[in-house]
């Protein structure tokens, strides 16, 4: 069964400009992480390894910066990802 990714989701971590958290689409859930880069506890680097171990095959990085993304830039972006 093919796995249904979150658009709504995927539009808003492109519209992120927090550069304390990095955004990934996990290939498996359809869902957007959203990986905290600062936070030195246990659990945030836990997380940043298990997104980083699993890079490429199950997670695909998302980059924000854009003021107002659309269905286009969505669609734009799963398609520069091969998805």
């Amino acid at each position: 069964m093919a796995v249904s990714f979150n658009r709504d989701q995927i539009r808003a971590a492109l519209a992120e400009t927090d550069p304390a958290y990095s955004y990934y689409l996990d290939l498996e859930t359809g869902e957007v992480i959203k990986v905290p880069d600062t936070d030195e506890s246990p659990e945030a680097d836990a997380l940043r390894n298990r997104v980083m171990d699993g890079y490429g095959d199950r997670y695909r990085y998302i980059p924000g910066g854009n003021p107002g993304p659309s269905e286009a830039d969505v669609q734009g972006w799963l398609e520069a990802e091969g998805l």
